[in-house]
């Protein structure tokens, strides 16, 4: 269990109180610890220690209740309130634009699952409910059904950790097993956890345990924490055919034609006269394009850009975000606190900007070599125009901008609001351009054709946003612009634990056919600030 785990279980908490009808208080006092412990970026066990009552919105008695928990494993009210709900109304929760109030209108009025919400709005059920209207009926359908068809799958780093225990289990009973399927291709959610074993069925049956529940055709399957698992079993004769079998895509093993036995992918591809072809590159996207012979690496990149700090909604300050870099070997950094319209993150007031600069001055020449770049990332405002006024924006040596609200506007209005951002001279990097989360929220509609092409015109840089939660902008737009723009990956980081988010950026790029010289990461700090010579 982590900090974050805590804190999600303390805003499902908080969420089903209010569907069930409670308010005041005791509500108030899990969301805010739920925020605390979420920004928190620490150890659990320091935490334990120290007291919970030391963070910021959790008192003495909620303090007891969560040290117990951790000691324990368990949430009894929780699990409670769990009883009380069904499962179809907590699905709910997965569609954009639906809080606890709502959720439960919704429930009151007989609507209790994703589907029956689909229907009901179809049949205008939803647009009659006080508070909802016909626009909120259309948005909610549409929101439905996007959460309907991602039902089952999972973010990327939660599928790894599900496939980690397993194999562990796997190796500690003697067997060598490997990813396969959507994992080992790196996508940015998985429906499945896809293993290939060099054991017998019924020995991978054996390791497993609960989490297995039969073998078919040679395959064991099984399930982990609601995710469907299968494990391929094949000997050492034939183990390479059966990876590449197992890893997909379908449509791309397909192009292959008939696979031979092969006792490794290597061997493989070697019998089908192919240079080896990375796991990342074999999506139906990638069909009939040559893999680059040099993709992007961790070693390539020479600075971090988009992290925040304490001076807006991160948790570490600036020197240790800084010294951390140093750690990570990184020779800059781009700091890139929110603006002062994000209030709700702690948006940068002109004097928070004074007090910051001026830091950075001062750890600059104490820290020299490296160098921490004044950035910002600045909301990009339902117009298009770019947060803070010219005069300061000029100030700045980079500056991302980003959608942060304003979701609901018309595919025509989010192309030109994105098109007067990046013609704006002071902007620098588009971030998340499309301000998608994963699994939640599709982001915004665009004519990314002429948004991306008037970028690649004015020299602008796209972010491949390395949050896993986000992965943005989509690595199938990436790959389709990989000769024509420049990329840089960004961390998002709100601590230095984020710095590792960079991994996923990396396979983002990987997957979009990146080279170095399409990762803007790969420059040194001189460069990023030449680009501000011609504003």
């Amino acid at each position: 269990m982590t900090a974050k785990d805590l804190a999600r279980m303390l805003a499902e908490t908080a969420d089903l109180m209010e569907v069930l009808g409670e308010t005041g208080f005791r509500v108030n006092a899990y969301r805010k610890a739920a925020r605390a412990l979420e920004r928190y970026e620490g150890e659990l066990a320091e935490l334990v220690a120290m007291g919970f009552d030391r963070l910021p919105g959790i008192g003495k008695g909620l303090a007891g209740a969560l040290a117990e928990i951790v000691e324990t494993g368990a949430f009894d009210y929780l699990e409670e309130l769990r009883g009380q709900v069904p499962p179809g109304v907590v699905e709910l929760f997965m569609v954009q634009g639906l809080g606890p109030k709502r959720v439960r209108a919704l429930w009151q009025a007989g609507i209790d699952s994703l589907e029956e919400l689909v229907r009901a709005a179809e049949e205008g059920r939803v647009a009659a409910m006080p508070g909802f209207g016909k626009k909120t009926q259309q948005a909610l359908a549409e929101a439905a059904r996007f959460a309907l068809a991602n039902l089952r799958r999972v973010h990327l780093p939660v599928g790894l950790e599900a496939a980690r225990l397993l194999l562990a289990d796997l190796e500690a009973a003697g067997i060598r097993a490997e990813l396969a399927g959507s994992l080992r291709r790196r996508l940015e959610t998985v429906g499945n956890v896809d293993l290939v074993a060099r054991a017998a069925p019924e020995a991978v049956l054996a390791a497993l345990g609960e989490h297995a529940r039969e073998v078919r055709g040679g395959v064991v399957y099984g399930q982990l924490e609601g995710l469907p698992l299968r494990v391929f079993c094949a000997s050492e004769r034939d183990f390479g055919t059966a990876l590449a079998r197992a890893t997909g895509s379908a449509s791309w093993v397909r192009a292959l034609g008939e696979l031979p036995v092969a006792a490794s992918e290597d061997e493989l591809f070697a019998e089908l006269g192919l240079r080896p072809v990375p796991p990342s590159w074999r999506e139906p996207e990638h069909l009939g394009l040559e893999p680059p012979a040099r993709l992007v690496e961790r070693g390539d990149l020479a600075g971090l850009v988009h992290l925040h700090t304490a001076y807006s909604d991160g948790t570490a300050s600036l020197r240790t975000m800084a010294e951390a870099a140093i750690a990570e070997g990184y020779a800059y950094m781009v700091v890139s606190d929110h603006s002062q319209t994000a209030a709700y993150a702690g948006g940068l007031t002109l004097e928070a900007l004074e007090r910051q600069w001026a830091e950075v001055d001062a750890l600059n020449a104490e820290l020299a070599p490296f160098r921490i770049l004044k950035g910002i990332e600045s909301d990009i405002l339902p117009d298009g125009r770019l947060d803070y006024p010219d005069e300061v924006l000029a100030r700045f040596d980079v500056v991302l901008g980003s959608l942060h609200s304003h979701f609901n506007l018309s595919p025509e209005e989010q192309t030109e609001r994105l098109l007067r951002a990046v013609e704006n001279p002071y902007l620098t990097v588009l971030a998340h351009p499309s301000g998608r989360l994963l699994l939640r929220r599709k982001g915004v509609e665009a004519d990314w054709e002429r948004v991306l092409a008037r970028a690649a015109e004015l020299g602008k840089i796209v972010e491949i946003n390395a949050n896993p939660w986000r992965l943005d902008l989509d690595w199938r737009l990436a790959l389709a612009w990989r000769e024509r723009l420049v990329f840089s990956i960004g961390p998002d980081a709100h601590a230095p634990e984020g710095y590792a988010d960079v991994a996923y950026g990396l396979w983002m790029a990987q997957k979009a056919g990146l080279g170095p010289e399409r990762v803007a990461n790969t420059w040194p700090a001189e460069r990023w600030l030449a680009l501000r010579q011609g504003v």
